[in-house]
């Protein structure tokens, strides 16, 4: 996210997403009655016979209804034309469509705005500007290929070595060659600064030694971390490891993952809590250090009630990705949880 600018007279915020994830966050933002600034196209037509022709307009709409178009990687924001301009290519009260993209100016009105929400905006704009991440998890069967998002963790593809104990011992290592050379131009195309190698075994390790040894320009940073397997667990396991955590402190993703640990552990211990009556419960109480709710709740009246109480009481507001992994476990449990202090210490 660029940008990112409060204008509390105006209850307005004004910014520019850069990345599909950024598009992610705004839709899970924008709720119906927000009023959206941008500019966009109407077909204007000069009578009823001409075909018309595409005009480029700013308009100003109230939002009935949002659209997440991952494959076009678009975000449609449907509603009624409060104003535009130029006059004579807006129909004041029709409906329209803002279809915002990458690099998509738009302000975002609202009757009044989270402490909260504004927090996650220009946490977006900082984590924009950290080393992108990508990971490939390998052994000797296989690799799997990640990217650690704004969002979340996004699994994109397998490779298969095609080893066999059964092949004669220069055809393995003909074929392993092969497999090498497939994960390296994996890593190669990868659009990230970073590519982390994980897995089990001497795999990395041979891979890491094929690369020194033939002099192979990857250009970016490689990091060799172990992992137990080459699976979605080996992925995980590899954003919880020291050498991960020293790239990524800050990072929302690994952040999730931790505290997830956190409040399994306070379920043992009753020191954590979930649902929307029982966290604002304890939040009353003045027990809760943090909240961990999923960004497809936060349009919720009652949960929204639930982080105003816990923003007015000074309590952390940690926000997962619903169609993460990790957020995935946290709807296990409703949507939203909380920890208690104790155990955050």
């Amino acid at each position: 996210m660029r940008s990112v600018k409060f204008y509390e007279s105006t209850n307005t915020v004004k910014l520019i997403p850069e990345s599909f994830e950024d598009l992610y966050l705004l839709a899970m933002i924008i709720s119906s009655h927000d009023k959206v600034s941008a500019h966009s196209y109407r077909r204007f037509k000069a009578s009823e016979t001409d075909t018309g022709e595409q005009k480029e307009v700013f308009v100003k709409l109230e939002v009935e209804k949002t659209e997440l178009d991952k494959g076009a990687g678009k975000l449609r924001l449907v509603g009624k034309i409060l104003e535009g301009r130029p006059e004579e290519y807006v129909k004041i009260n029709s409906y329209h469509t803002l279809s915002v993209g990458d690099g998509d100016q738009l302000e975002i009105e609202k009757a009044g705005w989270n402490g909260f929400i504004i927090k996650r905006l220009r946490q977006a704009v900082a984590e924009s500007r950290r080393p992108r991440l990508g990971i490939i998890a390998l052994d000797d069967e296989k690799a799997t290929i990640a990217y650690v998002k704004g969002y979340g963790i996004e699994l994109t593809g397998e490779l298969y070595s095609h080893l066999s104990k059964k092949m004669k011992e220069k055809d393995f290592e003909k074929q392993k060659i092969v497999y090498f050379n497939e994960v390296i131009e994996t890593a190669k195309r990868m659009s990230v600064d970073i590519v982390i190698l994980a897995g089990p075994g001497f795999t990395k390790d041979d891979i890491k030694k094929y690369i020194e040894t033939n002099s192979i320009a990857v250009p970016k940073k490689l990091v060799y971390v172990p992992a137990n397997d080459a699976e979605r667990s080996g992925i995980r396991e590899v954003m919880k490891s020291e050498a991960v955590s020293k790239l990524l402190e800050s990072e929302h993703v690994k952040r999730e993952f931790e505290y997830l640990d956190i409040f399994f552990r306070g379920l043992r211990t009753r020191g954590a809590i979930h649902g929307i009556e029982n966290v604002m419960a304890a939040i009353k109480e003045y027990s809760v250090g943090i909240i961990l709710v999923n960004d497809s709740m936060l349009n919720r009246d009652e949960v929204k009630a639930v982080l105003e109480e816990a923003d007015k009481s000074g309590v952390k507001i940690e926000i997962f990705n619903s169609e993460d992994e990790a957020g995935g476990q946290l709807s296990a449990f409703k949507g939203i949880a909380a920890i208690e202090k104790s155990l955050l210490r």
